[in-house]
């Protein structure tokens, strides 16, 4: 099934965003292919609106049509502006219950009344409501709230409340004393092992070419890592820093001529100083060459 998801998955990191994640989450799970249209530009998503509130909700229009289910985050921006006036508010709800009429499925998620400019009551947002076949509230607190603000046309409506919070699938929290103790926080974090493992075993992790020739997990640094740990074991002799900056002139096309005056002055005051190094070296050079030029006449004698 094709999912279309309106709304702001994190970053940043909100009770509507934290919820949302986990709503597309469980879709993925199932195997459900879904694409994200987020009004935050900062959030992740797929696509992204230019703008928000009415002109959002007319970019919208052209959306959702081909999905087999649409489901909606409101928020500030989606659909309603933060800072719209009432006559504002009320033409983007009406735009809005437009989009969601080209939908199937819909599914309206209402973290907190809050996140509704202007609130859930009225005309205009009823007129949002009678186009999902669910509506979903944060807790049992906005789902009262929702209720006494719809009124008695809340009868026809299908409302229910995300009893479990969206992130804390530990079970239980710190434990039952005020103050965490080192076993309430082991368990934690075995609670949280386990459950990225079995993440781990259900994905199906595509195979890379040449995956099996990386290093092993834990053996690659970053830049970061590298500041941590300090600055490398420094060269033990002038000439080790001598020779590190020329390797690293000679990568650079503006100073490789500058690189080989170096050497060229460097092998002149060995001639000087030390001259017997210099006529070994001279003579190791004069070897090499000849016998280069010996296997390269070798054929010509052959014949």
């Amino acid at each position: 099934m094709r999912v279309l998801v309106l709304g702001s998955l994190p970053p940043p990191e909100r009770p509507r965003s934290q919820a949302l994640r986990a709503e597309v989450t469980g879709l993925l799970a199932m195997g459900h292919t879904v694409e994200v249209v987020a009004p935050d530009p900062v959030a992740t998503a797929h696509r992204y609106l230019s703008v928000s509130g009415l002109p959002g909700c007319i970019q919208l229009l052209w959306m959702v049509s081909g999905f087999d289910s649409v489901i909606v985050q409101l928020q500030a921006g989606l659909p309603v502006r933060a800072r719209a006036g009432r006559f504002e508010r009320a033409v983007s709800l009406f735009v809005f219950s437009l989009v969601l009429r080209r939908g199937h499925q819909v599914v309206i998620r209402l973290q907190s009344a809050q996140d509704l400019p202007g609130g859930p009551a009225g005309s205009a947002a009823f007129r949002v409501w009678r186009r999902a076949e669910r509506i979903v509230l944060g807790d049992e607190a906005e789902l009262a709230l929702f209720l006494s603000a719809v009124g008695r046309r809340a009868e026809r409506l299908e409302v229910t409340a995300c009893i479990a919070s969206p992130d804390d699938e530990d079970g239980g929290g710190w434990g039952e004393g005020v103050d965490p103790s080192i076993e309430d926080v082991l368990a934690q974090v075995r609670k949280r092992a386990a459950r990225e493992r079995r993440a781990l075993a259900s994905s199906e992790v595509p195979h890379v070419s040449g995956w099996d020739q990386l290093p092993s997990p834990g053996l690659a640094m970053t830049e970061a890592d590298a500041a941590a740990l300090g600055p490398g074991e420094a060269p033990r002799k002038p000439a080790d820093l001598a020779r590190r900056a020329l390797a690293a002139a000679d990568r650079r096309p503006s100073l490789w001529r500058f690189a080989r005056a170096a050497r060229l002055a460097r092998r002149g005051a060995y001639a000087v100083l030390r001259p017997d190094r210099s006529d070994s070296a001279a003579a190791a050079r004069s070897s090499s060459s000849n016998s280069a030029r010996a296997a390269s006449e070798k054929p010509w004698a052959s014949e």
